[in-house]
């Protein structure tokens, strides 16, 4: 059985306020070193994940800007654990591009002419900002700040107008093949991907090469959502000022974590994996 723990990133594994991750950062590597996959699936860009990996010291797969890319994909298979003789051919590429995927140029050409300019005033993009401005949103300053606004495949913004406004500028993009996403700071502005896309690639390449999958999703904020109901466990952590996040599928598939991350990531997780362990029992004892 090959467990594959999905999960967001900031509000989720790494402190809403702090983006540390330090209090698990020991937890984190014995779960790598025990066999588990950690596949952090996050609206941060390719080299904030790069940034990442190499804060944590190990180079996992990960998805990027909401589910436009997946990079290191091949280290899913565990055939590096299999005698030679047994070994699968392995169909999993290294990284992808979501078809669904619209360039940061062609974004910006389909929002100038496609958006009116009462809704344009009421969406404040990151990247348009003075430097104070995006510290204060996103929590980053330096080069950190400097990562998240290289962007390939999407834009960051906060919406300042009526829901009335925002569900308009939904429909707009949705004809125009475009949508935006949730998450706990800012709306993500992108091609019709999200997170959770990459699950049944996961699933059915896994099953391909004769392995089960069990997948754990963690996440906190609405652009959480899909994946989560993609998984065969959800982890929901808790937001400090926000409700906790509502999903659609049977509470028998939901953990609720009961502290904020990093140390609710690390407990919802330990939840999941114990569910997991009790249904292989229950399969084959």
């Amino acid at each position: 059985m090959t467990i594959i723990v999905m999960t967001d990133l900031d509000g989720s594994l790494l402190s809403h306020s702090t983006l540390s991750f330090k209090q698990i950062h020991s937890d984190i590597l014995d779960l790598l070193d025990s066999g588990i996959h950690i596949v952090p699936a996050s609206s941060k860009t390719k080299i904030e994940m790069d940034v990442f990996c190499s804060e944590l010291g190990r180079d996992l797969p990960f998805i990027y800007e909401n589910g436009a890319g997946f990079e290191n994909i091949g280290s899913l298979l565990p055939d590096s654990k299999l005698p030679d003789s047994k070994l699968p051919d392995s169909k999993l590429p290294d990284s992808v591009v979501s078809d669904a995927a619209v360039d940061v140029d062609e974004l910006w050409r389909i929002w100038g002419e496609h958006v009116p300019n009462e809704i344009k005033k009421q969406c404040l993009f990151v990247h348009e900002m003075d430097v104070k401005q995006q510290i204060d949103l996103l929590g980053l300053k330096g080069q950190k700040l400097e990562n998240a606004l290289m962007r390939g495949f999407s834009f960051c913004f906060k919406f300042v107008g009526s829901r009335v406004q925002l569900r308009h500028l939904k429909h707009i993009l949705d004809k125009n093949n475009l949508t935006f996403h949730q998450g706990g700071r800012v709306l993500t502005l992108c091609g019709k991907h999200d997170k959770s896309d990459y699950c049944d690639f996961i699933q059915s390449n896994l099953s391909e090469s004769k392995f089960a999958s069990f997948l754990v999703g963690v996440g906190d904020s609405e652009n959480d959502v899909a994946l989560l109901e993609a998984c065969d466990v959800a982890c929901i952590i808790p937001r400090p000022h926000k409700p906790l996040l509502s999903l659609s599928i049977p509470l028998d598939r939901t953990i609720i974590a009961g502290s904020i991350a990093p140390l609710g990531w690390l407990e919802a997780v330990r939840k999941a994996l114990a569910i997991n362990n009790t249904e292989k029992v229950a399969n084959y004892g």
